[in-house]
């Protein structure tokens, strides 16, 4: 009986444990979906995740970035520092604006926290 209760415990423990983990961890939003579609995700928190490619200050008080993954690339608008060319960042966000120029479609991200940066993969 003893034995059947810490099988039990033990299972449960591990079930627990998994559940965190899956949520614990940030889900992203690929590039290209919030690009073709910036509507669906206006107003949304969204994750995105991606490679810093080009990033500008204006005397500190604008500073954005671009940050691009498989599908697409993005304007990251930021109050933070800004993280180095060729970092991966996972970036917790906003859309703040989408318009088409030409032929291109850009969308402004509002970044409101940074998970996770490394320099130089």
């Amino acid at each position: 009986m003893l034995k059947k209760i810490i099988i039990a415990v033990s299972i449960i423990i591990v079930i627990g444990a998994g559940v965190w983990y899956y949520f614990s961890q940030v889900h992203t939003t690929s590039i290209q979906k919030i690009v073709n579609n910036p509507g669906d995700y206006t107003g949304k928190e969204l994750a995105i995740k991606g490679e810093v490619t080009d990033r500008t200050s204006f005397f500190g008080a604008l500073k954005f970035y671009k940050l691009k993954d498989k599908s697409g690339d993005v304007i990251v608008i930021t109050r933070k520092s800004l993280p180095e060319v060729r970092s991966s960042a996972i970036v917790k966000g906003r859309i703040d604006d989408a318009f088409t120029l030409g032929d291109q479609k850009l969308v402004v991200f509002r970044e409101e926290s940074i998970e996770k940066k490394d320099k130089n993969k």
